[in-house]
């Protein structure tokens, strides 16, 4: 099956051409698109194109940055049983070989490269970024580990507590709770970072010292899953609490692995540097199993590195 997206429409094309599957959602309001009516021609009814549509539908709204309602009684099922989340870009420099750590990214090309990696980031710039516990230590607090001395018998409900509302957050799947964070807003020279409200995704385990510290700083944090992280549920979450229609994730091979065994990586944005890596160095994705994407597009850099962009 083919998917077309049109103007206030998704049309679904079979393999001989024939348009056998169709959305639509037009804009009701300013800003405002509704979901008003999904066919599926009765031969071709039990395959997901239903689904496979208002998906897509919901993800062209938010991508335009509109709000999503629905009129249509299997819109409204949809939206009822699966949530709204974020669309979601995978944004991420790698090596040929499709390696995304190690010495490579600190060498000649891989410098270079990661110019044109941050470039793009600003460019596409979402609602917000997303990355697991190691590349937010890594990345933003240096591994720094805050005093709890005086949080130890903290007694703080395991609730969603949303502290602020803000045009842009950084999003740390953080399932214990571990990243030291020193205030709730990200202070980067970066712009496509800079002034980023901290929202922590956290579960079931964390312990009530960390919450409880986290909400003295004053950053936001969410419960998604009793033991593990529930990638789906805190999408859902972060689109219903933060608004959030657009999500760069830009982690490493575990988080960006979850999020493909979770169905929720929707396009992949990929700055590809001219070297091999180490044999050692982690993938792009960690745990993954064949999943399928359509091209995009493709561009040469300055740098002579390639952008290459695919989505589901």
């Amino acid at each position: 099956m083919k998917y077309i997206s049109e103007k206030e429409k998704v049309i679904c094309i079979d393999e001989n051409g024939n348009e056998v599957g169709l959305v639509t959602f037009p804009e009701t309001e300013k800003g405002v698109f509704t979901i008003n009516h999904t066919f599926v021609d009765e031969k071709m009814q039990g395959r997901g194109i239903a689904s496979e549509l208002v998906k897509r539908a919901i993800n062209a709204i938010n991508l335009s940055g509109g709000e999503v309602r629905a009129t249509c009684s299997y819109a409204q099922k949809y939206i009822e049983k699966k949530g709204i989340r974020p669309y979601v870009i995978c944004h991420m420099m790698t090596s040929i070989d499709g390696k995304v750590t190690g010495d490579f990214l600190y060498g000649k090309k891989g410098t270079k490269s990661s110019e044109s990696y941050y470039e793009i980031n600003r460019q596409i710039k979402g609602d917000a970024f997303a990355c697991g516990r190691i590349t937010m230590e890594g990345s933003f607090t240096n591994g720094y580990k805050p005093d709890l001395s005086s949080f130890k018998n903290a007694d703080v409900p395991y609730e969603d507590d949303v502290a602020m509302k803000h045009n842009y957050y950084a999003v740390s799947f953080d399932r214990l709770g571990n990243v030291g964070w020193k205030e709730n807003i990200i202070h980067d020279f970066d712009e496509g970072y800079d002034n980023c409200h901290i929202i922590e995704v956290l579960t079931g385990k964390t312990p009530a010292e960390k919450i409880a510290y986290y909400k003295s700083i004053g950053v936001s944090y969410i419960f998604a899953g009793k033991d593990d992280i529930d990638i789906n549920l805190a999408l859902s979450k972060l689109y219903d609490l933060f608004q959030i229609k657009k999500l760069l994730l830009e982690g490493g091979s575990i988080i960006n692995g979850a999020f493909l065994k979770a169905g929720c990586v929707d396009e992949l944005s990929l700055i590809v540097t001219p070297v091999i890596a180490d044999k050692d160095d982690k993938p792009l994705f960690c745990d993954s199993s064949v999943t399928d994407f359509e091209f995009v597009s493709s561009e040469k850099m300055a740098d002579d590195s390639l952008w290459i962009r695919y989505e589901r």
